[in-house]
């Protein structure tokens, strides 16, 4: 794998090769539905739920810097939030409280855990963490490929606009969560706040 530098990286084409190759987003039933290019972002449907990527840009530590997230299938491509049955909420979402949900975890344990999960463990051990240096990009990919071999659809049904009742379920959990954890009045939407 080849070290990347923040002056020879088109970032639209480095995810579009990591959704391809690395995550095989296609055999997962997801295609292509949105692409930009400043600051770089691509999403992929499927019939469940969409994925963002996200390039974040350079870091001086990890090199080239990736996020991905999860949305239903009515998020918006360039708003991370929109109105839902009256009140502003977020729509693009961070995979490790629908993980810890999905565990049957009770709130309190998902709250203390935060946005640390068994799974990404491994990942973050040194011997990994070095093979994958400079290319973070890859590194959080292969994550997300576990992740899915882990929990198959069950994770993408969470996000399933079909899948109404479940959904509750999630928003439920998640406001018990905040309700543990507190919530910054400075940040709006409240990070429970999730369609």
């Amino acid at each position: 794998m080849s070290t990347l530098d923040e002056r020879n990286v088109n970032p639209v084409e480095e995810m579009r090769r990591i959704a391809q190759i690395v995550m095989d987003l296609a055999s997962w039933g997801f295609t292509e539905s949105y692409r930009s290019t400043k600051p770089g972002e691509l999403i992929y449907d499927s019939e469940l739920c969409r994925i963002s990527l996200i390039w974040e840009g350079w870091d001086a530590l990890d090199g080239n810097s990736m996020s991905i997230r999860y949305g239903r299938l009515h998020a918006p491509d360039e708003k991370n939030t929109m109105f839902w049955n009256g009140e502003e909420s977020r729509c693009w979402h961070r995979v490790e409280y629908p993980l810890h949900f999905l565990d049957g975890r009770a709130p309190a344990e998902a709250a203390k855990l935060d946005y640390s999960h068994a799974i990404k463990t491994a990942f973050n051990e040194d011997e990994v963490r070095k093979k994958l240096t400079r290319h973070q990009p890859d590194w959080l990919a292969q994550i997300h490929v576990t992740i899915w071999q882990r929990y198959g659809n069950r994770l993408f049904e969470l996000f399933d606009l079909r899948k109404s009742e479940l959904w509750q379920q999630y928003r439920q959990f998640l406001k018990e969560v905040y309700d543990i954890r507190g919530r910054n009045s400075a940040i709006r939407p409240s990070l429970d706040k999730v369609c």
